[in-house]
């Protein structure tokens, strides 16, 4: 068999592998009245095989090897647990150095309680440009998460501009890149983000505001501002990881400021479901967030609007007979395929694991000779250094920017 096809066949299986494995974990975290949204796209996802037999045998092991785990992720769950809860009401003993920064820097966090692809990082991206546009100082801190830098040191680092972005990437993380180039404001990255606050207050005391993305866990007691994101899934079973997708238990001991409601657009949800937010006296002020489908961008800068990726698609469909390729390595890849439908388009999703580090052997081992448009998210794009010119060719990536109301902002520079 040709290497290449070879190659293709065994990375189509892995995938399918991977999807079905990670669609019973949603089924098993979250209510089938939150998460349909969410998995009606089955027949969408790309086949591993021609063989609907070996599909077949794929979809039940993964089946009945999640069913084997279950009895390990809730005993797992119930030690998380009480780790998570020992940790929140941990009272430090020794005076932390983020309690002596200068009192002028604010600092804000954004997290979640629900584990990943919630929108922590587009809000991190839409408060930095906000408080940037209104003359405020602003410098973002970050772990760095899936970056090189997490596993090599712990020094805190400002992400370089001149750096090229899948370079960055690479070493830095996907997410802090993003921020960086989007907000055009300092990054600094630290596997322990008081290092990285302790840093930039250090440097910089002209500093207005640091924002955190994601450490709510841990931030909490210095934080002037908590803010949580949650979107339809709201906290799911309620359990905490493995078990369910919670992160720590809720309420939380500590108070939250603002919560983000950052809920798919036209999205109704049941009112039993909100009501385990709007119920708890640990939440100051709830807002809902808004976000906007800008353009097509492609890997050689150049744009489109987003009505026309349908006319190029069916354009091209009509003279080769070829198909769309939909590529999503984020939290939530199905939320990408919705919107994607929601244009109008048809196409085979590949969903990938969030902070996919092999994205780029990925695309070149993805048999294209079928595909004539190949779509994926800003988050993918910016770690994508491709040589192949066919693929550079094909390829947009889809450009969203999240909206956050005016009394939002005004209650984030209250003092």
């Amino acid at each position: 068999m040709d290497p290449k096809k070879l190659a293709s066949r065994v990375l189509n299986i892995r995938q399918t592998i991977i999807y079905n494995f990670s669609l019973n974990v949603q089924r098993h975290w979250y209510p089938s009245e939150v998460n349909g949204s969410f998995d009606n796209l089955t027949k969408t996802i790309h086949a591993s095989h021609k063989s609907k037999f070996i599909n077949y045998c794929i979809k039940q092991s993964t089946k009945v090897s999640f069913v084997l785990c279950l009895p390990f992720f809730r005993l797992f769950s119930n030690v998380y647990q009480h780790l998570a809860t020992k940790k929140n009401t941990h009272k430090h003993k020794t005076v932390s150095k983020l309690t002596k920064r200068n009192k002028s820097c604010k600092l804000i966090t954004v997290g979640n309680v629900l584990v990943g692809g919630v929108g922590k990082t587009p809000t991190v991206i839409a408060i930095t440009k906000q408080l940037k546009a209104e003359g405020f100082n602003i410098a973002v801190v970050t772990k760095g998460y899936a970056g090189e830098k997490l596993n090599l040191n712990n020094s805190p680092e400002i992400i370089p501009a001149d750096m090229a972005d899948s370079e960055a990437a690479r070493y830095f993380g996907d997410e802090p890149t993003m921020i960086s180039r989007l907000s055009s404001v300092p990054v600094c990255v630290a596997k322990d983000r008081t290092l990285a606050v302790e840093y930039l207050t250090s440097n910089n005391p002209r500093l207005d505001y640091i924002v955190a993305d994601d450490g709510i866990q841990s931030l909490h007691q210095f934080s002037e501002k908590k803010i949580l994101v949650f979107d339809e899934r709201i906290m799911g079973n309620g359990y905490c990881l493995p078990y369910g997708p919670m992160r720590e238990p809720w309420p939380t001991p500590y108070f939250i400021d603002a919560v983000i409601l950052n809920f798919t657009e036209g999205y109704k949800i049941r009112r039993s479901y909100l009501n385990k937010i709007l119920a708890r006296e640990n939440v100051d002020q709830i807002f809902e967030s808004k976000l906007v489908i800008k353009f097509w961008e492609s890997l050689e800068q150049k744009r489109i609007e987003c009505n026309e990726i349908k006319g190029v698609s069916e354009s091209k469909s009509k003279t080769t007979k070829k198909k769309v390729l939909a590529v999503a390595g984020i939290g939530v890849p199905n939320k990408f395929f919705l919107t994607l439908k929601s244009l109008g388009l048809d196409f085979d999703a590949l969903p990938l694991n969030n902070h996919e580090k092999d994205i780029n052997d990925i695309m070149t081992r993805v048999d294209i000779s079928k595909y004539d448009l190949i779509l994926t998210t800003e988050k993918d794009g910016v770690k994508l250094t491709l040589k192949n010119k066919q693929i550079v060719e094909k390829l947009w990536k889809l450009i969203t920017e999240l909206h956050l109301p005016n009394d939002f902002y005004r209650m984030l520079i209250k003092e």
